[in-house]
């Protein structure tokens, strides 16, 4: 008797209902508000009407809305951003390169955007470059927080940081420094809004994977989860997208 009560068809249906309803709690349970830090890096990330904006906040922010997630996302300098996400409970820092020296003090998400470097000579003042050695005599502007600054800097380069990147064009113009280095997309924005010509790059020289690096302590399941979500929005075209518009002249 008891075993076919047990195995009436209704009540099987009941205990599938239930199993997945055990399956989704641990997801609820230790879902948590992220609070995102980024800052400013034009169009990367903007300061519109005093609210992060442009186009990796837009690929972040769609990231999280389908992930069902709740967060905040706060406008910081660079290298307090990387602070605070580091030593910080439920922080993340975006967008920033993976690299091997930060790999173990993070849980990442990536890309959020792939990012091709350049190095930009004034225009009145061309500086031919074949490979990366060529580099050697030069003043090389970054900024403050930058990976591909400090990647610049261990191989021995001569590196001057400004505080935000778009500093660096009137640097470039005043010849305080000799070459920009910047992310392509970066350098072609802002020479555009600062009504600055800018040659075509004088040597691409490098390839990121931006990505958001989020506190050790954040769930591991949480990360699984966004990342499986910014995956299909890859898949789906929807970073494309958002990165054309981006590239788009206003």
């Amino acid at each position: 008797m008891g075993l076919k009560l047990w195995f009436n068809p209704v009540n099987w249906q009941l205990l599938r209902l239930v199993g997945l309803f055990l399956f989704f709690i641990p997801f609820q349970v230790n879902a948590e508000r992220l609070s995102l830090v980024t800052f400013l890096e034009r169009p990367l990330v903007e300061n519109v009407d005093g609210k992060p904006a442009g186009v990796v906040v837009d690929v972040v922010s769609e990231m999280m809305r389908r992930a069902g997630m709740d967060y905040n996302i706060q406008l910081v300098p660079p290298k307090r951003a990387l602070m605070v996400a580091q030593r910080t409970q439920h922080h993340c820092v975006f967008p920033i390169e993976r690299s091997q020296e930060r790999e173990v003090f993070f849980h990442w998400v990536r890309p959020v955007l792939i990012s091709r470097h350049g190095l930009y000579s004034a225009p009145d003042r061309p500086i031919r470059l074949q490979t990366l050695s060529d580099v050697q005599p030069y003043v090389i502007g970054s900024f403050l927080g930058s990976g591909v600054g400090e990647y610049l800097e261990s191989f021995g380069y001569t590196l001057d940081y400004a505080s935000r990147n778009e500093l660096n064009i009137a640097k470039l113009q005043k010849r305080r420094i000799d070459l920009w280095a910047s992310d392509v997309l970066s350098a072609t924005y802002l020479a555009r809004e600062n009504n600055v010509k800018l040659n075509d790059p004088e040597l691409i020289f490098f390839t990121t994977v931006r990505a958001m690096a989020c506190n050790l302590d954040t769930d591991a399941t949480l990360i699984d989860h966004l990342q499986v979500v910014l995956t299909g929005m890859y898949r789906d075209g929807t970073v494309d997208k958002l990165t054309k518009s981006a590239q788009a002249p206003r």
